[in-house]
């Protein structure tokens, strides 16, 4: 099928893409596997080679960026245009309002001018992630008509349980996604109505989680597990081997009572 105003280059690696004129580009959202560069979709590898522009995450300004690295595993990003965006993993809301809007101003830049933009991301982006932000800024400030479109991953949630080897649920077991820094009291009550519990980023809180399992008999119903999909992984059943440690921010506990 022909295409309308459309001239065609030939990017890195001998792919022929077409640059659109007159109108926006597309903003994919292209979740990139847990740490594995192996799980990696196809799809997820066709949309990267064929965008004009792939953003990146990092935490700090002169840091590397964790997803990138990934991506540098599986792809040759030689003649790549890249541009990395910087979230600070700060609490304070003036100074991620200020980067939200860095990132959201960089992005519409380049899709104003007709370009292909895949932000990637480390998991799925539709669950925990960078790109949520990064969407909802798009909608809330002028960015209404941009095209959209989301490329699933493999979630570090899959990944946790397929290294435990932990169904996550069956039949017709209810199963709860939640930060494990949530208010101690929602905690509990999660635990008490869910069959399975994953809890996120439970690095930081492990010392108020172990003492709220055992006080449900759930300890020995739980696994931990930092770092799924990379070559550093861990999966541990004896929870105290972890009391006083210093864990991985890539830390995930499966709570499961049958």
């Amino acid at each position: 099928m022909a295409v309308k105003n459309v001239s065609d280059i030939t990017l890195s690696g001998g792919i022929t893409h077409p640059v659109k004129r007159g109108h926006h580009g597309i903003l994919y959202g292209v979740g990139i596997g847990p740490g594995d560069p192996e799980l990696l979709t196809l799809k997820a590898i066709r949309v990267l080679k064929e965008v004009d522009i792939i953003a990146v995450p990092k935490s700090k300004t002169d840091g590397e960026s964790i997803a990138l690295d990934i991506l540098k595993g599986v792809m040759d990003l030689h003649g790549k245009e890249i541009i990395e965006l910087t979230f600070p993993m700060k609490k304070n809301r003036d100074e991620l309002a200020a980067s939200w809007n860095n990132a959201k101003d960089e992005v519409l830049k380049q899709l104003d001018i007709g370009k292909d933009v895949a932000f990637i991301t480390i998991g799925d982006p539709l669950l925990y992630s960078t790109f949520i932000y990064l969407m909802e800024a798009l909608k809330n400030n002028g960015g209404s008509g941009i095209k959209i479109k989301i490329v699933p991953g493999i979630s570090s949630v899959n990944a946790a349980s397929a290294s435990a080897c932990i169904p996550l649920a069956n039949s017709s077991e209810r199963l709860a996604i939640i930060p494990a820094t949530y208010e101690e009291d929602k905690l509990r009550q999660t635990l008490k109505d869910f069959d399975t519990v994953v809890l996120m980023k439970v690095n930081k809180v492990m010392d108020k989680v172990i003492p709220l399992l055992e006080e449900l008999g759930l300890k020995k119903n739980a696994i931990f597990v930092s770092m799924a999909g990379w070559k550093e992984q861990e999966v541990v059943k004896d929870l105290d081997t972890l009391k006083g440690r210093e864990l991985d921010y890539f830390s995930i506990m499966i709570i499961k009572k049958s």
